[in-house]
């Protein structure tokens, strides 16, 4: 046999030869764009604002005020700033300070508050309670509706999970994985302590004193283009005082 047949069969034919550093960064640019893809639709839904009151009489003041026999009603809307930070996307809150200047005491009543839109759809107050159960995590139900059982942990991206004993699921239908009970990126979700120690409590507020805090209502800006907020006061025998009413406009 020849050299050149010798040759033949061990010196392999030429080709193209793909530098190692090349096929890395093909390698970081698809995982990079497979992150974003997966972080996208959580990315707009975090983006997205919350539609914003605006009153009517006086659009350039953040407040409104009100004042009848005695009593003063304030109301601050888009004022929450606590934990969570994305309350005002299921609930409708308002800042409230209420001032006695009465030389009776006054009943403080979730019932006397009201909420009316445009359209005559009318929602009412939430109870701090409930608003802070809705907004955590709590006591897990014995037999889950899924065959995963998740943990009790939560994560960055409030508000997804799909538990169908909460009141909220994933962007995409119930069987979407939530980031919450994901590992590896999971933690214990704090607890909404900011809703029971701001929102105001029902009660007396004696002569002369004044009570602020926030009211949490039913999501009463996702319709509608404008909302009126109406307090009826009574006193502490139960005798009601002239209504109180502030008109908003819906921002959005």
């Amino acid at each position: 046999m020849s050299a050149v047949c010798q040759l033949r069969h061990y010196i392999p034919a030429p080709r193209k030869i793909k530098a190692p550093g090349a096929r890395r960064a093909g390698a970081r640019l698809r995982t990079l764009l497979l992150l974003w893809l997966l972080a996208a639709p959580l990315l707009v839904g975090a983006c997205a604002g919350s539609p914003r009151l605006e009153a009517v009489a006086a659009p350039a003041a953040p407040e409104g005020a009100l004042s009848v026999d005695g009593v003063r009603l304030t109301l601050f809307p888009d004022a929450w700033s606590a934990y969570p930070s994305d309350l005002s996307r299921y609930f409708t809150t308002l800042g409230v300070l209420i001032e006695n200047g009465r030389g009776d005491e006054l009943q403080i009543r979730y019932e006397d508050f009201v909420c009316v839109d445009d359209g005559h759809r009318q929602y009412r107050v939430v109870p701090p309670g409930e608003v802070a159960r809705a907004v955590s995590v709590g006591p897990l139900p014995a037999h889950p509706a899924f065959g995963v059982s998740p943990v009790l942990v939560a994560g960055p991206w409030h508000p997804y999970w799909p538990q169908p004993w909460r009141p909220y699921y994933g962007p995409y239908g119930p069987w979407w994985p939530d980031p919450y009970y994901s590992y590896p990126y999971a933690w214990p979700r704090p607890a909404a302590q900011d809703v029971l120690t701001l929102g105001v409590r029902e009660g007396r507020v004696l002569p002369g004193a004044s009570v602020q805090g926030f009211l949490f209502f039913q999501q009463a800006t996702a319709r509608g283009s404008f909302l009126t907020v109406s307090w009826r006061p009574h006193l502490a025998d139960g005798t009601p005082l002239a209504p109180l009413a502030m008109r908003f406009r819906i921002v959005r």
